[in-house]
């Protein structure tokens, strides 16, 4: 799969299958100590990749799995997160436009599909990319920069949760400064968001 960004240079591969094999070859080696993430450059990405883990938690990895793509009760429980619009939705999947209003930085939006994997080697495993096509008719006027690649996943099991993602905002959507604080900026903040991510997400299915 070959991808091209907004001034015409070859981008790395953003498929969910490479990006799930990536982040399997990381998890491993993570130390199993409260809260701990791990980072890595891709050629031609302007973003890192990045996992972070939460271990020593007790979840239901199905209530957490189900709150996961309930997308639509996202506003209001989900930090950032301003609207979202589900265009379509079966047993294990959901499609949606997502519009994220970000501190300084303004508003980013895309349309994701996420996917629910069930278990896959002793992790209840969800994941998410972004369908290209659909973001790039979103209005940039209506909802702010769109994202150029957006993808991610959680690995789920009672003691443990791992959430990766990888994601930047397109380059003619923003200006130079701007784009640099969503991209050099959103590496060195990576850990924080991540950690937030998982515990609003444990605190969420815990919920009665």
């Amino acid at each position: 799969l070959l991808k091209w960004n907004d001034v015409g240079e070859l981008m790395a591969d953003v498929s969910i299958e490479d990006f799930i094999n990536r982040v399997n070859e990381h998890l491993p080696s993570m130390t199993r100590d409260g809260f701990t993430s791990d980072s890595w450059r891709v050629e031609g990405r302007p973003t890192n990749e990045a996992v972070g883990l939460k271990s020593g938690v007790n979840v239901d990895p199905d209530k957490m799995a189900a709150r996961i793509l309930d997308v639509g009760a996202y506003p209001g429980n989900v930090k950032y997160i301003e609207s979202i619009t589900v265009s379509e939705q079966g047993d294990d999947y959901v499609i949606f436009t997502q519009k994220l209003k970000l501190p300084v930085l303004g508003g980013l939006q895309c349309v994701l599909k996420y996917q629910d994997h069930g278990d896959v080697d002793g992790y209840r495993m969800l994941s998410w990319h972004q369908l290209d096509d659909e973001t790039a008719a979103l209005d940039k006027s209506d909802g702010g920069a769109r994202t150029e690649f957006n993808l991610g996943a959680w690995k789920i099991r009672s003691d443990e949760v791992a959430y990766a993602l990888a994601a930047a905002p397109r380059k003619s959507d923003v200006g130079s400064l701007k784009y640099k604080m969503m991209t050099k900026g959103s590496d060195a903040t990576g850990s924080g968001v991540l950690s937030n991510f998982i515990d609003t997400m444990i605190e969420w299915s815990q919920r009665d």
